[in-house]
């Protein structure tokens, strides 16, 4: 069973990098959640504002501090953007966010090991996009997906660097 987590409130200043929109959490509400999370750098929480929410992670921001990206979602509930304040809850998401592997995919890796390992280094990010571009409705778009999904695995095997390269002599 999990645990209850203690949702941390604050008043922020949206800001904008780019397209980006973000703001910048408390230090203490930061060290707090970062404490609770046992995580030092990238830290899965629940943002909620005016009673819509979002699952997100709260990205470092350099000297300790963290930043939560403001996507539209929480831009409308707000009704607020750049320069205005809105009203933020954080709490730890403790929710697993791993995808599943669609059948088609785990039957074709099973049978080709390397390619297996290779998704399995995948990092949890590119695990997610890559799971998400096969996972389609169409069984004929999964199909030719799948001979694609395959050549990329393969191709990022091929081409991973093999030990510690050679110092060149002079």
């Amino acid at each position: 069973m999990t645990r209850p987590t203690k949702s941390q409130r604050f008043l922020a200043t949206i800001y904008r990098i780019w397209m980006l929109r973000y703001v910048d959490v408390p230090e203490e509400i930061g060290r707090a959640l970062e404490k609770e999370s046992g995580k030092k750098k990238h830290i899965p929480v629940v943002a909620m504002v005016n009673g819509r929410c979002t699952r997100t992670t709260l990205v470092p921001a350099g000297g300790g501090r963290y930043r939560l990206q403001f996507n539209a979602t929480l831009r409308k509930a707000a009704r607020a953007d750049v320069g205005e304040v809105a009203g933020v809850e954080l709490k730890i998401d403790r929710e697993p966010r791993d995808l599943p592997v669609p059948p088609e995919l785990q039957a074709a890796l099973k049978s080709r090991p390397r390619l297996k390992k290779e998704f399995d280094r995948l990092p949890p990010g590119g695990r997610v996009q890559f799971l998400r571009w096969f996972s389609v409705k169409s069984a004929e778009v999964r199909k030719r997906r799948l001979s694609r999904a395959l050549e990329v695995l393969l191709e990022r095997s091929l081409l991973r660097p093999r030990g510690r390269r050679a110092r060149s002599r002079k």
